[in-house]
């Protein structure tokens, strides 16, 4: 793994992610919710890279450097707005919700709320996108401990048993709500925001990064994308035929489908952004249109910042227009789209000059960047 070098566009994939997720979030792009999935294979496959790097250092030193430096990566931002949490629960903000909701916010666990005990929803715009986060950081943990324990044989066939595992553990934990009879109307948002539900998307990025996996798939993977169109035409056939026309998430329900969909199709999406992630690897070196250009790269050094402070920057932009939301393609609703998009990338570049990057030149033993390349 030595000698790994920074590649700008993927930084424009994950620029990709986050204005997909914008643009579900301000009502958009029915399918921008996919862009999490996005993130996740971005994050098997660079958590992975960086895991195998130093293979001749000892297990603790390893363990310590990647916990050091993704501590140094997402908590700053993390830890402030947090702060910013807490202070509006101390002064009585809103529905009441941020104070029932702080232990697990501050401990990377909101992800995982919902199954807790008297459970209630919360209609404010402020912190419901942090479940990510929270999946984010607990995979983190487990993939550190499979990297470091596991022999690299047995890490690569464990990683690309998970791979294709998504089906057996989302089907096995919708089973398991449904036996200990966790409330019928939480099951779909508590499979959602498990991180079982996206084992198989850490472990198809972490595929795309493994030389012994990856150079099997060079040929196969080429092939995913068009497969990937053809399931998503027969699932907009099969919506046309049933009489409801074209969806607009395009057959992969953020949630649930009638008939379970989500068991197979969340890991066809996972394979699909799996087969972009090679390519656009591959690619790299010649660069990439558009992806590789100096903005949309920015963008994505930038996405943590983004994706972070996005929702709340909604949630007040649609306070100051009277509460009600707009039609998604009205007038009003591009208006609140480019309001919480510039405000966004504003306070996201902010934040990342002043407080992130600060936290970022600490970061120790991670992926060889190109002196004069932004910092990913």
């Amino acid at each position: 793994m030595r000698g790994t070098i920074y590649r700008p566009s993927f930084d424009g994939l994950r620029a990709v992610a986050v204005l997909s997720v914008l643009g579900y979030h301000v009502g958009l792009l029915p399918w921008g919710w996919a862009g999490v999935p996005l993130f996740f294979v971005l994050s098997g496959h660079f958590i992975t890279r960086t895991l195998l790097r130093r293979p001749e250092a000892a297990r603790g030193d390893r363990v310590r450097a990647f916990a050091r430096n993704r501590l140094l990566r997402l908590g700053p931002l993390y830890a402030a707005f947090c702060v910013v949490l807490t202070a509006l629960a101390l002064a009585d903000y809103g529905d009441g919700s941020t104070a029932r909701n702080l232990p697990y916010l501050w401990t990377w666990t909101f992800d995982l709320s919902t199954m807790a005990h008297g459970f209630r929803p919360t209609s404010m715009q402020l912190y419901t996108h942090l479940w990510s986060l929270g999946v984010e950081v607990q995979v983190y943990v487990v993939w550190a401990l499979l990297a470091i324990l596991l022999p690299r044989r047995w890490f690569a066939r464990t990683v690309a048993v998970l791979a294709l595992a998504g089906p057996a553990l989302r089907a096995g934990l919708w089973l398991l709500l449904t036996r200990t009879g966790h409330p019928a109307e939480l099951r779909p948002m508590t499979l959602y925001t498990s991180p079982f539900s996206y084992v198989d998307a850490f472990a198809v990025g972490a595929v795309t990064a493994l030389p012994e996996l990856r150079d099997r798939l060079r040929r196969t993977a080429r092939w995913i994308p068009a497969a990937f169109a053809a399931v998503t035409a027969a699932l907009v056939l099969r919506a046309s035929a049933e009489g409801r026309g074209l969806v607009g998430d395009l057959g992969y329900p953020i949630l649930l489908a009638d008939d379970y969909g989500w068991v197979w199709q969340y890991t066809v999406l996972a394979l699909f952004f799996g087969a972009v992630v090679l390519l656009v690897g591959e690619r790299s070196g010649r660069g990439v249109p558009l992806l590789g250009s100096s903005r949309v790269v920015r963008l994505g050094v930038i996405s943590y910042g983004i994706y972070v402070v996005h929702v709340p920057l909604l949630g007040q932009v649609r306070r100051w227009r009277g509460g009600e939301e707009d039609a998604a393609w009205s007038a009003g609703g591009l208006l609140v789209a480019a309001l919480v998009l510039v405000s966004a990338v504003v306070v996201a570049e902010l934040s990342y000059r002043l407080l992130e990057q600060p936290f970022l030149r600490r970061k120790r033993d991670g992926l060889l960047q190109p002196p004069a390349a932004p910092p990913s």
